[in-house]
């Protein structure tokens, strides 16, 4: 056996040697590239804010529920 020289240590050469096993699904990059798309990330804080002001319309119709029903 060799002293591990061999064993692939980046991620092109671990792509590379799944390849070569047949494994190629199996093979995923411990540091994806990040999402740089700037349309979807506005797109995703945008639904967030309306989530969060569902909630806090709900959440505001529930506290006046209960004290409405704790003055009956």
């Amino acid at each position: 056996m060799g002293s591990g020289s061999t064993r692939p240590n980046n991620a092109d050469d671990k792509m590379i040697a799944a390849i070569e096993r047949g494994d190629r699904e199996e093979f995923k990059d411990r540091n994806p590239p990040k999402n740089t798309d700037k349309k979807l990330i506005k797109e995703k804080d945008a639904r967030a804010e309306k989530i969060q002001e569902k909630t806090e319309r709900l959440k505001a119709l529930r506290l006046i529920a209960e004290k409405e029903g704790k003055s009956k």
